[in-house]
């Protein structure tokens, strides 16, 4: 039922932006909202470890330098 949902409103946009004698947009199927979805979850779970990491590295350095022990 979702994926005929998506294509219904696929098929109702492409043919809309035919008529306006703009771009097609190529269908809207499940699987690319998926693929996009997954591609996004990576992508912000990648910066928020990278982030984690830096502020890890960051107090490490902080707590063994000299000038933090005095």
């Amino acid at each position: 039922m979702v994926a005929s949902l998506f294509a219904d409103t696929a098929t109702a946009v492409a043919g809309s932006s035919a008529a306006a004698g703009s771009l097609a947009l190529p269908p809207l199927t499940l699987g690319t909202v998926l693929a996009v979805m997954a591609t996004a979850l990576l992508v912000f779970v990648s910066v928020g470890v990278i982030y984690l990491s830096m502020v890890e590295w960051r107090d490490r350095r902080r707590r063994g330098s000299p000038a933090a022990r005095s």
